[in-house]
């Protein structure tokens, strides 16, 4: 390619400038669009805030539920309980018995006399 004029040469010029200008801008612009700003990195410090916050409410209730002993130890006192309340049940159940004797003994004698 022979340069003849110098306008010729000043085309050539603007030509391989804006040339590199763009591929420049490209380059920036290729780099740059995948950087985390400052609005986002703040956004992913309060979503980890979040995320921390409710992981530590999640451990708690888990820190407070009750283990296998304790819910062995509930189902004995409740069996102990259901034999407590058996008992207490055939206790009133024999007091019915007699108090239904003594009703049907209280109407028979009042029938008599």
């Amino acid at each position: 390619m022979e340069i003849t004029n110098i306008w010729d040469a000043r085309f050539l010029f603007e030509l391989l400038k804006n040339g590199f200008l763009l591929a420049g801008g490209v380059y920036v612009w290729w780099t740059t669009r995948n950087r985390a700003t400052s609005t986002a990195i703040r956004e992913v410090h309060i979503r980890l805030d979040e995320v921390d916050k409710h992981v530590s409410r999640l451990e708690q209730t888990l820190e407070n539920r009750p283990g296998f002993s304790e819910i062995d130890k509930l189902c004995g006192e409740m069996a102990g309980m259901n034999r407590s309340v058996g008992e207490l049940a055939m206790q009133v159940q024999a007091s019915n018995q007699l108090l239904n004797r003594l009703h049907e003994y209280l109407l028979t004698e009042k029938g008599n006399r």
